[in-house]
């Protein structure tokens, strides 16, 4: 009896050795569009791409982010619809982000006079992880992001 239960422990332990861990998504932002512009308010329209390098589709609920934009804090905000990243592929989703004119007039600034050049930014996105009860994930980018343009990594 005590030579079948440390074999089946060894079995256990060495089935538990063998299970690959999670791995986090990667998020890059692609692009930023300027938006339409309501009273104070001009918005932005930030593409990211979420790639999954698991072999399992995951399911992300309420993205929250904040973003970092040529040195200045640009937004943060939450996205409230389900994304579903496939396994080991990509979905590609658009956030909107509102700046206030008044407390973002020099990033503004930056960002209209700087259409089509290159800009550093820092994203950082939490997700709720719907699969195996995993919970919140966070993740962090930096990267390089053209206005009204394509992303390089």
């Amino acid at each position: 009896m005590n030579k079948f239960f440390v074999a089946a422990i060894a079995l256990l332990l060495s089935a538990c050795a063998s299970f690959s861990p999670i791995t986090k998504p990667e998020v890059a932002i692609t692009r930023i569009n300027v938006g339409a512009s309501n009273g104070l308010q001009q918005q932005l329209l930030v593409g990211l791409q979420l790639d999954n390098p698991n072999g399992f589709e995951l399911n992300l609920g309420r993205l929250r982010y904040e973003m970092h934009l040529a040195g200045s804090k640009l937004a943060s905000g939450s996205f409230n619809e389900e994304v579903r990243v496939p396994a080991n592929g990509q979905s590609n989703i658009e956030v909107p982000v509102g700046i206030n004119l008044l407390s973002g007039i020099g990033l503004l600034r930056n960002l209209l006079s700087n259409v089509g050049a290159d800009l550093d930014y820092e994203l950082k996105l939490s997700a709720d992880v719907g699969n195996f009860g995993l919970g919140d994930m966070t993740v962090v980018k930096k990267g390089v992001v053209g206005i009204n343009g394509r992303a390089t990594p």
